[in-house]
């Protein structure tokens, strides 16, 4: 049994700004639980207004884009004060070890990502800012007096009388029980949830069913975000994202008859262009028979110069130690699953409706609406954790009287090999970048079906997993309307096109 005033599941970089944060505030017996760092470790860039921005920018403006690009979905409330402690956060990092980037006349480098007006993206040119973000941040939290338990899963949360007290940890084939009167999850999002995306294997999006079984509001679960420039092809790059920033530094999207197809609809060029609409324009030359070979589009990055590519190491080296030179050659591009809008419904504290338990980062829902700009992950992150460990330090916590409970998480391999991957077809067929109601009100029923003909509940992960997943299908089947990444392509019954049962 291990009891703490403060327990946090997760340990990227929405962790450590509320751990650090409480640590600045003098908060004591802060503990932090995961088995991996989520997507911190593949953070490009974080957007943050400064007062030197030379551009004319301003948290307003910023506030302005994410609710713009949110399709006007997104909880105007939590946004604002966001964009409005953006200063605040990049002090906490710098506080906390972490550097950006400089151009030569000392100022911060900005980068001009998917959907903001401005360049407000701050970033390393030697390694990506959620590196180096681990490397300074862990070690001083430790310094500091937080405990940092690695290699273990949280894999439930532990209730009493409609408050959480806590959750239960694995760890190897063990399970334990953490007790704190205060809970905050920062666990990521739908991640592996419904097949292939770019996040990696500790994110499973069990914890989104984890949530709605604690009795967690849930919003926004129709949102999945698709990264529109993930690599097609050549051989040995495929799934690595492109950054957005490379159309900000002037990279063009090109159809196989070379067209810059993008300037139609928008006649001020790629820089700044929001992900779905990318998505969106890519996926008519695909339908008109103008895409590229493997289903996606060409980026052309071979006018770009070469000291700005390899300031993004990371990207210009994987392709250049695969053979693959972008200043010679275009890169076939497309959408995969990426970042996860919906989640834990919380107030300006971060609190969610249920008694001591908060959400930080891509863990809590309502922040970005229908789609959110690029670099927003990180951006969230930062001033969600920071914003949440002052809530928490402001409100007085009242001691846990613990009260032992005997662990009630239950394994059934069997049910875990047989089950899951029918629920995770189901889920991906009926959720892709373009949706229909028949396909998805079949894969609700199909999904349904199993979790009452299976006993799903005989393992707790499968039993989560199906929860996220009718979550999600349910909420994108009750929004009939095309909006931001959710996009409904809805035909007659009648169109032999569309199942009326899935068959897996």
């Amino acid at each position: 049994m291990h009891r703490h005033n403060i327990a946090i599941a997760g340990m990227g970089l929405a962790s450590l700004a509320t751990a650090a944060r409480l640590t600045e505030l003098g908060v004591k017996g802060i503990a932090v639980y995961a088995n991996g760092f989520g997507g911190t470790p593949y953070i490009a860039a974080i957007n943050f207004v400064l007062p030197d921005n030379p551009y004319g920018d301003s948290p307003e403006k910023y506030c302005s884009d994410m609710l713009r690009a949110g399709y006007e979905i997104g909880n105007r409330t939590l946004v604002e004060e966001m964009t409005r402690r953006t200063v605040d956060g990049y002090e906490l990092l710098c506080r906390w070890g972490v550097t950006f980037a400089h151009n030569e006349d000392g100022s911060v480098k900005l980068r001009h990502v998917s959907g903001h007006t401005y360049p407000r993206s701050l970033c390393q040119t030697t390694q990506l800012i959620g590196e180096e973000s681990l490397k300074t941040m862990l070690p001083r939290l430790e310094a500091s007096g937080v405990e940092i338990h690695r290699n273990c899963s949280v894999v439930s949360l532990l209730t009493d009388d409609g408050k959480v007290v806590g959750f239960t940890v694995k760890k190897g084939t063990e399970l334990s029980q953490v007790y704190a009167p205060v809970v905050v999850a920062a666990w990521g999002g739908a991640g592996n949830l419904l097949g292939k995306s770019t996040y990696p294997g500790d994110i499973c999006g069990n914890t989104l069913g984890m949530a709605k079984m604690a009795g967690a509001k849930m919003v926004d679960m129709e949102f999945l975000e698709f990264e529109p420039l993930v690599i097609l092809s050549p051989p040995g790059v495929e799934g690595e994202p492109s950054p957005t920033a490379m159309l900000g530094e002037g990279g063009y999207l090109r159809n196989i008859e070379g067209e810059r197809f993008l300037l139609k609809v928008r006649p001020q060029g790629e820089a700044g262009a929001s992900k779905s609409l990318i998505n969106q324009e890519a996926w008519k030359q695909v339908q008109a028979g103008k895409g590229a070979p493997h289903g996606g589009v060409y980026l052309d990055l071979r006018h770009v110069n070469r000291k700005i590519l390899q300031s993004y190491p990371w990207f210009f080296n994987r392709l250049m130690n695969n053979g693959y030179d972008p200043n010679q050659q275009q890169l076939e591009v497309g959408p995969m699953a990426h970042s996860f809008s919906g989640g834990i419904c919380v107030d300006c504290n971060y609190a969610s409706n249920v008694q001591g338990l908060y959400a930080v980062g891509e863990a809590c829902g309502g922040l970005h609406g229908a789609c959110r700009c690029a670099g927003n992950a990180a951006s969230q992150a930062v001033l969600s954790g920071m914003l949440c460990a002052e809530g928490i330090a402001k409100t007085a916590q009242s001691n846990l009287k613990i009260v032992e409970y005997p662990v009630a998480y239950r394994c059934d391999e069997s049910v875990r090999a047989c089950v899951l991957p029918k629920l995770q077809t189901i889920g991906a067929k009926s959720l892709g970048i373009y949706r229909n109601g028949l396909d998805l009100k079949a894969g609700l029923l199909a999904v349904q079906k199993i979790i009452n003909e299976q006993n799903v509940a005989r393992d707790t992960f499968t039993e989560q997993c199906a929860q996220a997943i009718v979550m999600i299908l349910a909420a994108a089947l009750n929004r009939e309307e095309s909006r931001g990444t959710h996009n409904r392509v809805d035909y007659p019954e009648t169109n032999p096109a569309y199942e009326k049962e899935f068959v897996v």
